[in-house]
């Protein structure tokens, strides 16, 4: 029973090991090299229950050769009842970590959705405010600048969202693509029925929109997905209800 007991622990704590150690590495190197100044207080948090969690993967293996040696029966319970809190210890931490690491991750995925949508759209995303909106008859993707005197992003946000109004028409969903590194949910079956899908590009006074409608049932369920995966991408804090 003690071997097996300490064979247990030994590869619970050697693969908790190996996870924590991918785990820092990851957080050390983030995807794009870098962590933004948003992301350093995570980071420098995430880093901290790294540590924590390596000292207590050091006391849960120390604890090891102390068992194995033991051959005092209350001595050993009492080391066991030792080493499970250790364990108890050890889990509590991961779970902590996966918490924080799982935050960060998106955190790093909405920063690479930013950095590539200025590439893809050609404006600021930080100057400007996007909106995503989901109509009975289908929705509306809307973007102005946040400064009214902001001429600039203005008129490159007309400009975007004209162009996509007619190449989202015509099937072509490649700006969505590069923004996202892959195709929102929704497109497939809009592509397949764009022929039914309406596209009206409007100005408003600091921006523009692009109004979305069709009358075909499965067109307006797809046309849902791809604004509700919007919203979700760009956290615009939208409603994911029909208005």
């Amino acid at each position: 029973m003690k071997s097996k007991t300490l064979i247990a622990s030994l590869f619970i704590a050697a693969l908790s090991l190996f996870v924590f150690r991918v785990a820092a590495q990851h957080s050390e190197h983030p995807p794009g090299g870098m962590t933004s100044p948003d992301m350093m207080p995570q980071h420098e948090q995430m880093m901290s229950q790294h540590q924590e969690t390596a000292k207590v993967i050091d006391q849960l293996v120390n604890s090891f050769s102390a068992l194995e040696n033991e051959k005092d029966p209350a001595v050993l319970k009492t080391k066991l009842a030792e080493h499970g809190a250790l364990l108890k210890q050890l889990q509590s931490k991961f779970q902590e970590s996966s918490g924080m690491m799982d935050m960060m991750g998106q955190m790093m995925h909405h920063s690479m959705v930013m950095q590539h949508g200025e590439h893809a759209m050609g404006f600021s995303q930080t100057q400007t405010t996007h909106h995503f909106l989901l109509k009975k008859d289908g929705g509306v993707i809307q973007v102005e600048a946040n400064e009214s005197n902001d001429t600039q992003n203005r008129d490159l946000i007309r400009a975007h969202l004209a162009h996509i109004t007619q190449a989202f028409a015509a099937g072509d969903f490649s700006d969505p693509l590069a923004v996202h590194d892959k195709y929102p949910d929704g497109v497939p079956v809009m592509q397949e029925l764009k022929g039914d899908i309406h596209y009206t590009f409007e100005q408003t006074p600091n921006g523009g929109r692009v109004l979305i409608h069709t009358a075909n049932s499965r067109a307006l369920e797809a046309i849902y997905q791809f604004i509700r995966f919007q919203i979700t991408d760009h956290q615009t804090g939208d409603s994911l209800n029909v208005n």
